[in-house]
């Protein structure tokens, strides 16, 4: 009896590990105005296009010395691919505009404008009727 208990122990571990990579992998579609949690590589389907967090990275600037913190995606529509960097700047925070197609769209990370504060692993995309 011994015996079988672990095995049945493992076999439900592996199940557990199974299931939870599953949902990771699958993803519903995300809404225009809503929180959004992203990470790495994480694929994030919207109607109109696909993004996907790159990662953090830092460029320094001759004006303000200790430089900027940006953070990339990658939006994907069809064969069209972009990158779009957002960052606070000098701690402006706001959104970023971009277009795909015809069409025009933010990406606010930190803090929405209509929503009020956003999570570290949160975004929030709108789609605009033109740039702001």
């Amino acid at each position: 009896m011994k015996n079988n208990s672990s095995l049945i122990f493992l076999f439900s571990g592996l199940l557990a590990c199974a299931g939870a990579s599953d949902s990771y992998a699958t993803s519903e579609k995300a809404s225009y105005g809503t929180r959004v949690k992203y990470q790495a590589r994480q694929k994030i389907e919207f109607p109109d296009f696909t993004v996907a967090f790159v990662g953090e990275r830092h460029q320094s600037s001759p004006t303000y010395p200790r430089g900027f913190l940006y953070y990339d995606f990658k939006v994907s529509s069809g064969k069209t691919e972009k990158t779009v960097s957002w960052s606070a700047g000098t701690g402006d925070i706001g959104p970023v505009e971009f277009e795909v197609g015809d069409k025009h769209y933010q990406l606010e990370l930190r803090r929405s404008d209509k929503l009020g504060k956003l999570n570290d692993n949160e975004l929030v995309i709108w789609q605009t009727n033109r740039p702001s």
